[in-house]
């Protein structure tokens, strides 16, 4: 059997070429200044829930936008923790893959949410349950 180089060659750079492209594709996208700053308010409205703050989570839910209407008109803790779990989807996939965001889970609850610090501090069960959960791998 004759090994023919140039084939081999340029069959190694086009495997190459492929493995390059879906580690690209695979790669974080770059998050735009609006997803930046959502994720921002997000943690603001976490860390107010955290410490059962209602008033600070609903200003916090200000800067979210139209987003944060839901959190923004609560009248207690229980229905804000509620509105912030539907925020809390869209800041994980957000967070994806990118560096300085881990996404925690709440077992008792069965929610996920997204922070900073590896540090769990459960925004749903606030100041009783504040270590309650896991940082996902």
């Amino acid at each position: 059997m004759k090994l023919n180089y140039k084939k081999i060659a340029a069959l190694s750079a086009a495997m190459a070429f492929a493995f390059i492209g879906s580690a690209i594709s695979l790669q974080a996208a770059t998050l735009s200044d609006q997803d930046k700053q959502f994720l921002t308010a997000y943690g603001k409205a976490r860390d107010a829930l955290v410490a059962d703050d209602l008033a600070g989570a609903k200003k916090a839910a200000a800067d979210l936008g139209p987003d944060g209407a839901e959190l923004n008109k609560s009248t207690s803790l229980e229905e804000a923790r509620s509105a912030f779990g539907k925020l809390s989807d869209k800041a994980a996939k957000l967070a994806a893959g990118q560096t300085g965001y881990y996404v925690a889970h709440c077992p008792m609850k069965n929610k996920d949410w997204v922070q900073t610090s590896t540090t769990v501090a459960d925004p749903y069960g606030g100041k009783e349950m504040l270590s309650c959960g896991e940082i996902k791998k």
